[in-house]
């Protein structure tokens, strides 16, 4: 049963200021997640590493991630012990100081610690600012405003690597890429601190669960590990599946047993008996799933197949990550319009079941057809499709889970919502991936280069042998997209069997 909604600060005008400010942090932190990805090589050359040597730089990328994934468990139970906007600003605070060093690294380890901070700082803005915006509408009439939350964080994540080009190709270099996020994060907890200052936001005298925590990543990592095909054309799993996923369910059999045994658990797995609740975070995890497929397989496809350079492969993708942040805040529309999560969340489950099939039909002339005399493609539409249903999910699922849990859960609700996203990203891509690659291997295993030597039909054989090669490269992405097809089908089905329909909105 939904916990009826009883407001946790004063419902004045002053909560549109609040959202926007709010809104405003995220945005900043979500644009520096993937900022760095078109100003590595100065970046490299600052802290005196050759750039002929890019895999050192995959720190610098993974380590905003990592404090990302670090902070996520316990960040939104934090805002529920300390209040959202405490929480909010020490954030900030840790992200602007993040900046600092990232901007000042007179060597590589400092650039990587202040991407961690960066990341930690910024990853626990997201549940503070959703469980925020929780607080100040009623269920029934915040999935608009949640959906609004959610484009911003998708159009930073969208806009970060042209807003780091920019600056980097500009006189000021890449340094202020970072150095630009103190005066804003200042302009930002100024515009908040009177509201801090005056308090109205509940204190809950709770411990964390830390032991719940290590528990659930522990769990996470060994699935991951189980199912990363290392070896692909021998295994579509790991080669420690037998003892890693045996191990991975013991930990997550612990955290449940755990979590029903400690007065301050890190989520109240009782929770799991409302469908509402359940299926959100399952819809959740697959539409995950569907999305880091996306993030990961087209830019390779364009480049494998479509012979692209970096620069094309990432305007393929754009088309894609432009219709997230438009199916967001359409998604928010359309569940307060129609007055349900259900259907709107299976709409936007059904488009991208529907854009991810078209996908696995691709061919060489794909990229060709234009879409009825418009100077754009098929594959445009195709694309743009794929994400618009992407982000029509995201703000119905994350409504329906946040009306289900009660008011001094929703930080720890907020949380477990992006922990099940990422769990769909790198679980399920890690499934897909595996036996995609296992496919190929299985396809191409029999196929033996031609030699060049004195062979007078080389070029011909050779031809023939790539044009092979080719189409089975084709026949793994076809696999891969059609089987993220069928699970984003399946989430629809889960997302209009479960979700609860909208409540009235009961204001305060």
């Amino acid at each position: 049963m939904i916990t009826p909604f009883r407001s946790l600060r004063r419902r004045s005008a002053n909560r549109s200021v609040l959202l926007a400010l709010t809104g405003a942090g995220l945005f900043l932190a979500s644009l520096d997640a993937y900022v760095v990805v078109t100003a590595l090589l100065p970046m490299l050359k600052s802290v005196n590493i050759a750039v002929n040597r890019p895999e050192q730089a995959t720190p610098i990328i993974t380590g905003f991630l990592l404090g990302y994934l670090a902070v996520m468990p316990i960040a939104g139970g934090l805002s529920d012990r300390f209040g959202r906007l405490r929480l909010f600003a020490a954030c900030l605070l840790l992200f602007a100081f993040g900046s600092f060093l990232t901007a000042t690294a007179p060597s590589l380890s400092q650039l990587v610690t202040g991407r961690v901070l960066q990341g930690a700082g910024g990853g626990a803005l997201v549940p503070a600012v959703l469980a925020l915006a929780a607080d100040l509408y009623p269920a029934g009439a915040r999935s608009p405003v949640l959906g609004a939350v959610s484009a911003l964080q998708e159009v930073g994540s969208v806009l970060g690597p042209l807003w780091g080009g920019l600056i980097t190709a500009s006189s000021f270099g890449w340094t202020w890429i970072f150095w630009i996020n103190i005066p804003f994060a200042a302009l930002l907890l100024w515009g908040l601190w009177p509201e801090i200052r005056a308090g109205g936001e509940p204190r809950r005298d709770a411990s964390l669960d830390w032991l719940g925590a290590l528990l659930a990543t522990a769990g996470l990592a060994l699935l991951t590990l189980a199912l990363y095909a290392a070896n692909p054309e021998q295994s579509p799993v790991g080669e420690g599946f037998f003892w890693q996923a045996p191990l991975a369910l013991l930990c997550f059999g612990l955290f449940v047993w755990h979590e029903h045994r400690t007065p301050q658990p890190l989520i109240n797995v009782r929770r799991f008996r409302d469908s509402s609740f359940t299926g959100s975070a399952l819809t959740n995890a697959i539409a995950g799933a569907g999305l880091m497929v996306a993030l990961v397989y087209i830019p390779v496809l364009a480049n494998a197949v479509f012979s692209m350079n970096a620069s094309g492969a990432a305007l393929l993708l754009f088309r894609l990550m432009l219709g997230i942040p438009i199916g967001a805040l359409l998604g928010g529309f359309l569940a307060q319009r129609l007055r349900s999560y259900r259907a709107v969340a299976a709409l936007g489950l059904v488009l991208a079941a529907a854009g991810f099939f078209m996908l696995s039909g691709w061919n060489e002339g794909s990229l060709k057809p234009h879409l009825l005399g418009l100077p754009f493609t098929v594959a445009d539409g195709e694309l743009f499709l794929t994400g618009l249903g992407l982000g029509i999910e995201i703000a119905p699922v994350s409504a329906a889970l946040l009306d289900a849990v009660g008011d001094a859960e929703r930080g720890a609700g907020a949380s477990f919502l992006i922990v099940m996203r990422l769990v769909g990203m790198l679980v399920g891509f890690s499934l897909v991936a595996g036996f995609g690659l296992w496919e190929f291997h299985r396809v191409t295993a029999h196929l033996l280069p031609p030699l060049p030597g004195l062979n007078p039909n080389f070029a011909t054989q050779f031809a023939i042998y790539a044009g092979k090669v080719k189409g089975a490269i084709f026949e793994e992405y076809h696999l891969i997209f059609r089987s993220t097809s069928i699970a984003l089908f399946i989430g629809a089905l889960l997302a209009a069997a479960t979700l609860r329909p909208l409540p009235r909105p009961r204001w305060r």
